[in-house]
């Protein structure tokens, strides 16, 4: 059982410790999954939507260049579900080693790490580029909303990573 009290089950973490990069896929793909889910429900929280699939669909063929929304959807989701996977592969075979915490805790700190480069860099300079967002989004249309979404959002995710992964070396 994890220091905050929540545990996937042991017969997952034998499962994943047994296949180490795939585990690691497994848990990227459920994570992205879910986290993309409540983005989309942000508005309920007072929040901005965050619909990273479409926006990401935007980003590779450009909003005006796709036959239909639902094709600009799932490239776009294709290429989320892909980040997610490489993020958590990433955090399982480089960064927990080296974060200080619980699995838990650590996959929050990632996720925070994930986060600044996210609304510092990503997002005003490749998502939005010349359209006035600024350094972490903070001069866009919602203000202080949008990073704190991107924070919440990336927080999900990382507590679904560190609560599905807990190899036993306790690193």
């Amino acid at each position: 059982m994890s220091k905050v009290g929540i545990d996937a089950g042991p017969r997952w973490h034998s499962w994943v410790a047994s296949h180490p990069v795939g585990g690691l896929a497994v848990i990227g793909l459920i994570a992205t999954q879910v986290a993309t889910y409540l983005g989309y429900c942000f508005k309920a929280i007072g929040l901005p939507t965050l619909p990273w699939p479409a926006y990401n669909g935007a980003l590779i063929g450009g909003a005006d260049t796709w036959a239909s929304p639902l094709a600009q959807y799932w490239a776009g989701q294709s290429m989320h579900y892909v980040n997610g996977i490489v993020f958590a592969i990433l955090f399982g075979v480089v960064a927990r080693a080296k974060l200080p915490g619980s699995h838990v805790i650590k996959g929050v700190l990632y996720s925070v790490i994930l986060t600044i480069v996210s609304v510092g860099f990503l997002v005003p300079y490749a998502y939005v580029p010349k359209m006035g967002y600024g350094l972490f989004l903070m001069d866009g249309p919602d203000g202080w909303k949008l990073p704190a979404g991107v924070l919440l959002w990336h927080v999900i995710w990382g507590f679904l990573i560190g609560t599905l992964y807990q190899p036993k070396d306790n690193n």
